[in-house]
């Protein structure tokens, strides 16, 4: 199973480096392109974020096995876009009914295409954890492009990096990758299939082990501002396989 893992979490890798050097050569202008978000690894609002927009959500994500050792994980934030194209979070891990971190973050978006189908953006992640001195680092780069009306994808390409006198000594840095291909099918539901090679609901790990997320995911927004995702998987870490149902609960303004 090991080197099966490995094997795909490679050809992951390399598809998402293969799509990042293809997104980086478009042009520069800002405007509104809607693009669903993540539901695992969600964005700091949309990107093209208008000023004013506020977003209050949760996240849990519910063991399907291997109960008696895995948590509730979930996670309720916050998002405000402070002017356009600039949102900044705040986020509140826990796990079962214990508080685990602070999460924090900030997204820019760099611009639109001239033919208005690709969009771009950075964001920066810090999380501070409450039992112990550690704090994880994140930047990433992240492209979107919407070939029609109905199919559109997003990821997320990047690295995070530990600091305080707890991180692991032997390995500070993790590559983040996060792929996502939408379809909408309706005027209020979208259908997702996300890849991540890393759990970013607990980063926090003895040996920062390498995982692979595959999370077939729905979505459906209402007209009042009030939308919901709902999405189940598994997590291939080394011999070992998780599986998990994951809601998010999402409240926009």
């Amino acid at each position: 199973m090991g080197t099966k893992f490995n094997t795909m979490r490679n050809r992951f890798f390399h598809i998402c480096f293969l799509l990042f050097g293809c997104t980086i050569l478009f042009a520069q202008e800002t405007e509104k392109l809607e693009i669903p978000e993540p539901m695992m690894f969600d964005l700091v609002r949309g990107l093209g974020a208008e000023q004013g927009e506020l977003e209050i959500n949760t996240l849990a994500d519910f063991p399907l096995n291997n109960t008696s050792v895995r948590p509730i994980e979930w996670a309720p934030e916050i998002e405000y876009a402070l002017f356009d194209g600039f949102a900044v979070e705040l986020e509140f891990p826990f796990a079962d009914g214990h508080f685990e971190a602070f999460k924090y973050a900030i997204q820019y978006t760099l611009g639109t295409s001239s033919n208005n189908k690709y969009i771009h953006g950075l964001q920066f992640i810090g999380e501070t954890y409450v039992n112990g001195s550690i704090t994880e680092l994140s930047l990433l780069y992240i492209p979107a492009y919407r070939f029609n009306e109905t199919w559109s994808a997003l990821g997320l390409f990047g690295l995070m990096y530990e600091v305080g006198s707890d991180a692991n000594l032997n390995k500070r840095t993790t590559v983040l990758l996060n792929a996502t291909l939408f379809a909408d099918i309706g005027h209020h539901s979208v259908l997702g299939l996300e890849l991540n090679n890393s759990d970013p609901t607990l980063q926090l790990r003895d040996e920062n082990t390498m995982v692979l997320l595959v999370l077939p995911q729905f979505h459906y927004e209402f007209d009042f501002g009030f939308s919901f995702q709902v999405g189940f998987g598994p997590r291939f870490i080394e011999n070992e396989t998780e599986y998990s149902g994951v809601l998010r609960v999402i409240q926009t303004f």
